[in-house]
C-alpha cells in the first residue's frame, strides 16, 4: 500500500490559556493519500483551522504523531519544517496574499526564489502555471489590476510552480462571488483530477466542500464524520 501524504494518529492540541487551558484537537487519527481532493469541515473553533496549521507546519502539536509522506516530523526543528514546507507544500489563502506592487508572475515566482532557483526557470515555471490557470494573459499585471477570482487563481499558480505533494486551502472562496468561486473550485477539482495533485481544503460552506471527494467534519476538536461526498462530480 502507498505511504500516505499525510497520517496522523492520535494528535492533540491544547493551549495554555490562563484559568482553563483550550483543548483545540483532542486525539485526531486521520490518512490523507496521495490524489486524494478533501474538504474538512466544520463551526468555527472545531478544530479545522488548528489541524490544518500543523499540517503545514504552521503550528506544533501538543501530543501525538504526524508523518508526512512517511517521515515523522513531529520533532523536527523549524529551519527543517521550514525546508519541507517551502519545496513540498503550496498555500491559498482567502485573502490571497500576494505582494501588492508585485506583477502575476513575479508573485508566481516567489516560492521558487525562497528555494534558489536560477530567474531563468523561475520566469519559465511560473508563466506555465499561470497559463495552466487560464492567466497568461494576465502575466504582467499587478494584483489592483485583477479581479478577486484573477487573484485567487494567481495564489493556486504560485502554490503549484514547486510541484507540492500537497495543496492547502485554507477558505479559498471565502472573499469571492458565487461565480468566481465556481470558477476557482472547478480549477481545484480539474487540477486534482487531470493532474492528481492532492488537495486539502478548508472551509465551512457545504457547497464548496462538495467539489472534494471526501468530507472530513470536526466538531469540538474530534472527526464528527468522514465520509466520501454524497453527490455526483460537479460538472466543470
Amino acid at each position: 500500500m502507498a505511504t500516505p501524504v499525510v497520517a496522523v494518529r492520535d494528535l492533540r492540541r491544547i493551549y495554555p490559556l490562563a484559568g482553563e487551558p483550550v483543548v483545540a484537537l483532542a486525539g485526531i487519527d486521520l490518512d490523507i493519500e496521495a490524489g486524494e481532493f478533501v474538504a474538512v469541515m466544520g463551526p468555527s473553533g472545531s478544530g479545522k483551522s488548528t489541524f490544518m496549521h500543523i499540517v503545514g507546519f504552521l503550528d506544533r502539536p501538543t501530543s501525538g504523531t504526524y508523518r508526512f509522506e512517511g517521515r515523522d516530523v513531529t520533532e523536527l526543528s523549524e529551519d527543517d519544517l521550514a525546508g519541507i514546507r517551502s519545496r513540498r507544500l503550496g498555500f491559498v489563502f482567502q485573502a490571497y496574499n500576494l505582494l501588492p506592487r508585485t506583477t502575476a508572475v513575479e508573485n508566481v515566482e516567489l516560492p521558487m526564489l525562497y528555494a534558489g532557483v536560477g530567474e531563468a526557470e523561475r520566469r519559465t515555471a511560473a508563466l506555465a502555471a499561470l497559463d495552466e490557470v487560464g492567466l497568461s494573459k494576465q502575466a504582467f499585471h499587478r494584483p489592483n489590476q485583477l479581479s478577486g477570482g484573477q487573484q485567487q487563481r494567481v495564489a493556486i499558480a504560485r502554490s503549484l510552480v514547486n510541484n507540492p505533494s500537497l495543496i492547502l486551502a485554507d477558505e479559498p472562496t471565502g472573499a469571492l462571488d458565487t461565480r468566481a468561486s465556481e470558477d476557482v473550485m472547478a480549477l481545484f477539482e480539474r487540477l486534482n483530477h487531470e493532474r492528481g495533485i492532492t488537495i486539502m481544503l478548508v472551509t465551512h460552506e457545504p457547497d464548496v466542500a462538495a467539489h472534494a471527494k471526501r468530507i472530513v467534519t470536526f466538531r469540538d476538536g474530534i472527526i464528527l464524520s468522514d465520509a466520501p461526498r454524497a453527490r455526483e462530480a460537479v460538472t466543470q
